[in-house]
């Protein structure tokens, strides 16, 4: 098995005894029934757009009231994300993730009838709520379907979903605007009904169409759905259907690993979003105007669309995350100093398109946490709590562009250059500390050990991803760390 640094295991080692043929086809459905639902589910309204659509003068937002509005909406992200997933082990995920993306949409289409800056924090609040445990309900619902070698493309193709809605969420809502004034709605409040509403409709196919695991997907042949699931298992070691345990879940909390994934996350998050919320505003300070400004956003989407796909396949290709990770997360910090020192327009505009390499660190992310961290409670554990602290990142990111630092946002670029900066030390550590426990369990032949166990066979227990040597060296650091509070802090006459 290939070391867990890159988070990838050989092709052979996954498909093991199973007919290729009827391996191929059990893939070929598994992509056509659980990659449209995901990437469908995955469709959001983009709020950047309505403001420079019409919303921020109609309610009669200040520039500090608007900031407020984009970060409100994480701080519900980070109360419920974790919570979120938690349940999510409890219930259905045919019924839990369709749920959350109706109650979305009603809100969204609720947006539609704010009057003013108190009810727009309201709504975007409770949209942050409902939005919440979708994202990594939805991470650990792929994850679950894929072995870790096929997770880099199709965590690409979805993430990959952001920047096409990007550029085409931009023609999407200068289309809806068209609408202004019909029935005496402007057009910002026809953008957020009717995406509320197409958001609705995606929720209740998703309750048809949607299935829970590989062991009870009906659409797959006994054989299929055998290969499947023995892939899953071969790979990292976990049964097709485990048991909620407790455990598992508070190993999350306990694991130092968790809180390392969720500064990285918390970081690369803080750019992403700040450019994703206020680019349309940015380029009206490069002196793009209203619609011009919305349709000028889309290329560099685009751009972004194509080259997180191509991230996601040669990740795969070359079974390799944190080298992909370094580079698209140098091509950025590249690009943000040229923002920062440049001041033609032409190649600012320009550096946005090499900005897009942000969201490659992300989908890489997906991947490489999700390829890491077992068994199945723990994963959803970790991966909801690494989101929240993530989405933290997230309510910061609508204070980074701020309009009195327009039109050239030197400090919003200086913040991101920094918080990539902080990513890649992180990364970095988070890499070697994956290599040195490969090279001690190397060093004590466990792989020897483990030669001729069928890793389908074994159940991780309580143990999940953590190994004896993990959790004996945390044994002694606390136990050391407990005896010298003792010693210094304990009364003499005790």
């Amino acid at each position: 098995m290939e070391k867990a640094s890159n988070g990838v295991v050989s092709g052979s080692s996954v498909v093991g005894a199973r007919d290729d043929e009827v391996l191929r086809g059990a893939w070929r459905k598994v992509d056509l029934h659980i990659m449209p639902v995901a990437v469908l589910l995955y469709l959001a309204a983009n709020i950047g757009n309505a403001r420079v659509l019409g919303m921020e003068k109609d309610l009669g937002l200040s520039p500090n009231q608007y900031n407020w509005a984009l970060s409100i909406f994480f701080i519900g992200y980070v109360i419920y994300e974790t919570p979120s997933n938690i349940l999510l082990r409890r219930l259905s995920p045919k019924w839990y993730i369709p749920l959350l993306t109706v109650i979305w949409g009603v809100i969204c289409a609720l947006a539609s009838t704010v009057q003013n800056a108190s009810g727009l924090l309201a709504v975007r609040f409770f949209l942050g709520i409902a939005e919440a445990g979708f994202l990594p309900a939805i991470i650990f619902w792929v994850g679950c379907w894929y072995p870790r070698p096929m997770q880099g493309k199709r965590f690409a193709f979805l993430y990959s979903s952001v920047s096409l809605t990007g550029a085409f969420g931009g023609l999407l809502a200068t289309g809806i605007n068209s609408l202004d004034g019909s029935h005496e709605m402007a057009g910002w409040r026809w953008i957020f009904m009717i995406e509320g509403l197409i958001t609705i409709l995606f929720g209740l196919l998703a309750f048809i169409f949607m299935s829970n695991y590989p062991d009870t997907a009906s659409w797959l042949t006994p054989a299929e759905k055998a290969a499947v699931i023995h892939a899953n298992q071969a790979d990292r070691a976990l049964r097709a259907t485990e048991e909620f345990n407790w455990i598992q879940i508070h190993s999350a909390f306990t694991d130092y690993r968790t809180y390392l994934w969720g500064s990285i996350y918390f970081t690369t998050y803080i750019p992403v979003y700040s450019v994703i919320l206020s680019l349309p505003s940015v380029l009206e300070g490069l002196g793009y105007e209203g619609t011009t400004a919305t349709l000028m956003a889309c290329p560099p989407y685009a751009f972004g669309f194509f080259i997180v796909l191509l991230a996601g396949y040669t990740s795969d290709r070359l079974r390799d995350r944190f080298l992909h990770y370094l580079v698209a997360i140098a091509v950025v910090m590249a690009s943000l100093v040229v923002l920062i020192v440049v001041p033609n327009n032409v190649v600012r505009y320009t550096m946005f398109f090499f900005v897009m390499f942000m969201f490659i660190p992300i989908s890489i992310i997906w991947s490489w946490l999700a390829n890491n961290t077992a068994g199945t409670n723990k994963r959803a554990a970790v991966t909801g709590l690494v989101f929240s602290m993530g989405n933290i990142g997230g309510a910061i990111s609508g204070q980074i562009y701020r309009s009195e630092w327009a039109p050239r946002y030197v400090q919003g670029h200086a913040i991101n250059l920094g918080c990539y900066a902080f990513a890649v030390v992180a990364g970095t550590v988070l890499w070697r500390g994956y290599r040195m426990d490969n090279e001690a369990r190397d060093k004590a032949g466990r792989e020897e050990d483990m030669a001729e166990v069928d890793m389908a066979e074994v159940d991780l227990g309580d143990l999940g991803d953590s190994t004896g040597s993990d959790i004996r060296i945390l044994d002694t650091i606390f136990k050391g760390l407990l005896i010298r509070f003792l010693l210094d802090f304990w009364p003499p006459e005790y």
